[in-house]
């Protein structure tokens, strides 16, 4: 009778160790899945130019210029002035001036959601 408990909690114990090493040895490196879906989004080849590296770059500053961003509009301004810093010619109507807004706000800097929603909310 004792046995059963005993085979139970070894295999508890191998089954924990085995999920702690597949997350630990995960390859989902910072920004990945936000590049992933800008290369979606980007129907246009828009930022096709940009390495990965320099996507991740551009998604940072979009999102940390949250601050400045005093509307909607504005926000797609500030948006497309960080945007051709990066020597991209897109005007603030490109459709991946809102995308790169949404998703670097949700996928690389989640604490500035708040300013995100922010625009959105009427008063």
């Amino acid at each position: 009778m004792k046995k059963i408990p005993t085979f139970s909690f070894t295999v508890f114990i191998v089954l924990i160790i085995s999920l702690i090493i597949v997350f630990i040895n995960s390859d989902d490196t910072f920004g990945q899945t936000f590049i992933e879906q800008i290369r979606v989004a980007d129907s246009d080849d828009t930022l096709d130019t940009l390495s990965d590296e320099q996507l991740v770059s551009l998604g940072k500053a979009v999102c940390q210029s949250s601050a400045e961003w005093k509307d909607e509009n504005n926000s797609l301004i500030v948006i497309n002035n960080i945007v051709s810093d990066y020597d991209i010619n897109t005007s603030f109507d490109d459709r991946i001036i809102p995308i790169l807004r949404f998703q670097s706000s949700y996928e690389l800097c989640p604490e500035y959601v708040e300013r995100l929603e922010s625009l959105f909310i009427e008063e």
